[in-house]
């Protein structure tokens, strides 16, 4: 492995572990702390637009991103790390397994609990996250593939 491909493999990783790291942080919040900062950061900016939602849509709208943008992290750190045929399904439960112990997590948060249908909104993300991945995979390789005839057709 050269020496580009293995900071490219850590930088992949780490990028994992800081958004694991952001899930933490924001599980860690009181129940009051995580509805005052989704209420005050987009349900303001949504009023002065004139639009209103509602915010238990939104926080799992906001879950659902969340663990979206994880499972292509880790589609990613994946990928790189070995181009495995079963990267898509390491990925989806990989992060699955992080949404679970995340509900866990929250146990021990004064005014948040384990909930199953945030479980559920998770792997929902998990898994639009990991289709994207796949689509954007194949795209790349598609480009490559096309890039690579070019190249042994030219004199």
């Amino acid at each position: 492995m050269t020496v580009k491909r293995k900071v490219y493999v850590a930088v992949s990783w780490l990028l994992v572990v800081i958004c694991m790291g952001i899930i933490f942080f924001l599980s860690a919040q009181t129940g009051e702390e995580s509805s005052e900062l989704s209420h005050s950061f987009v349900l303001a900016f949504l009023e002065k637009l004139g639009i209103t939602i509602n915010e238990a849509f939104l926080r799992n709208c906001a879950h659902c991103l969340e663990f979206m943008g994880l499972s292509v992290l880790m589609f990613n750190g994946v990928y790189a790390t070995s181009e495995a045929k079963i990267t898509p399904v390491i990925a989806f439960f990989g992060t699955v397994a992080y949404a679970v112990t995340d509900e866990i997590h929250q146990i021990f948060v004064p005014e948040r609990a384990f909930q199953l249908s945030d479980i559920l909104v998770d792997s929902t993300g998990a898994l639009i996250g990991v289709i994207a991945s796949l689509i954007i995979l194949k795209i790349i390789l598609t480009i490559k593939e096309r890039g690579k005839r070019k190249e042994k057709w030219q004199y």
